[in-house]
């Protein structure tokens, strides 16, 4: 008889921002010392993880009876002794049953931002939900839950394998995507606020390689997908030469996709869908944009900057934390307005653009901060920690 102890994943989809997370943990563990199996909610994007059984239950609706009585039959077949929830929809599949496992649940997200509270309904279902969870992983300090409950582990960079980057032209040929030339010469001075000074008056000529700039987020209005849309539109308006990833997908692609066929983009801006091999797409890029205020899709920050990709991110408490504004990325602050938001995210995309050496510094500067302060090794050893504590 096995002396391993039993640990139940269950995640909302491997879509969600913490599938490339729960992965490489699950990978990382002691063999000898866990048995692993998870349990996918939802979502038609299927993984394997070498000795470890997924379940897949295809949920429909916020609370699927379906899925209850399916997470129900795991839990009576498995018996494990932590449930691991990775985010608030499998909190709730994962809690709501009673039995002896200890129940851990990680807390991206802090308090409601909005000023509207949670209707009461579902604000009581997570109190009593929270109060049935042993402990809860959260990557900074959160007043709303009980501190001796609460452990602080920040958030780590998934390691990526080095891969060697290879020209854009190459790149492109082989995705079989046509290398389209500019229709005119490079010329950034779009919109009278166009800071002049902010330029190093070096014009891009039409031969340049193409840059290639990075979108991976989900395809929903609320991740300002339609934002950066318009920053390619302006970027082709100005003559600039260069290809757009666009890696996810959702609800709204169709919506999408014709926002970009009605701003002739189709050349432009490719939408790849969800892959599973981001990682060797990701150091081709010159730049990441990433616009969404969401903290659950901010580790992609994390992933760029691990590979040496500068980053151009919206202001929020999460990107603050990750990009050091200048130094290794760019900040947008967030002030509410998407005409503000569009207008500064194409200007400082063309300053980054226009400025190779800024490029290089920042590469080198990102993939020496993950080195330090976001080791993905430490933050496994942390949950094993925590696995260990729950079990004693």
């Amino acid at each position: 008889m096995s002396n391993r102890h039993k640990i139940l994943h269950i995640i909302s989809s491997w879509e969600s921002g913490v599938g490339n997370e729960l992965a490489e943990l699950v990978a990382r563990l002691p063999r000898d010392e866990f048995e692993c199996e998870i349990c996918v909610l939802a979502g038609s994007i299927r993984r394997n993880i070498l000795g470890v059984p997924i379940t897949t239950l295809h949920t429909r609706w916020s609370f699927d009876p379906s899925t209850y009585f399916g997470v129900s039959r795991l839990l009576r077949r498995f018996r494990p002794d932590i449930v691991h929830a990775w985010d608030a929809t499998a909190q709730l599949y994962g809690t709501i049953h009673g039995g002896t496992q200890r129940v851990l649940t990680e807390k991206r997200k802090q308090n409601n931002p909005h000023p509207n509270p949670l209707p009461q309904r579902e604000g009581t279902l997570f109190s009593y939900l929270d109060r049935k969870t042993h402990r809860f992983i959260v990557p900074r300090q959160n007043r709303s839950l009980p501190v001796a409950k609460t452990t602080i582990i920040p958030p780590a960079a998934i390691p990526m394998p080095c891969v060697d980057p290879i020209p854009a032209e190459e790149l492109l040929e082989k995705m079989g995507f046509p290398m389209v030339e500019p229709s005119g010469n490079y010329y950034p001075v779009f919109q009278s606020q166009y800071e002049p000074a902010h330029r190093n008056y070096k014009p891009i000529p039409s031969t340049q390689t193409p840059f290639l700039i990075g979108v991976i987020l989900p395809l929903c209005s609320e991740h300002n997908i339609l934002d950066v849309l318009w920053v390619f539109e302006t970027l082709s308006h100005v003559h600039l030469n260069f290809h757009a990833f666009v890696i996810g997908d959702g609800m709204s692609r169709e919506q999408f996709l014709r926002y970009r066929d009605y701003w002739k983009l189709f050349f432009r801006a490719h939408f790849l869908g969800h892959r599973h091999d981001t990682h060797r797409l990701l150091p081709h890029f010159d730049v990441l944009l990433h616009l969404s205020p969401s903290a659950e899709y901010s580790g992609t920050i994390l992933s760029a900057m691990s590979c040496g990709v500068p980053v151009i991110a919206l202001e929020t408490m999460e990107s603050r934390e990750y990009v050091a504004d200048g130094t290794t990325g760019i900040l947008i602050p967030d002030k509410g307005d998407f005409r503000f938001c569009r207008r500064t995210a194409t200007k400082r995309l063309l300053y980054l653009l226009e400025n190779e050496k800024l490029r290089q510094s920042m590469q080198i500067a990102a993939r020496n901060r993950i080195a330090k302060e976001f080791n993905f090794d430490a933050a496994v050893q942390q949950r094993i920690g925590v696995y260990r504590e729950l079990l004693r």
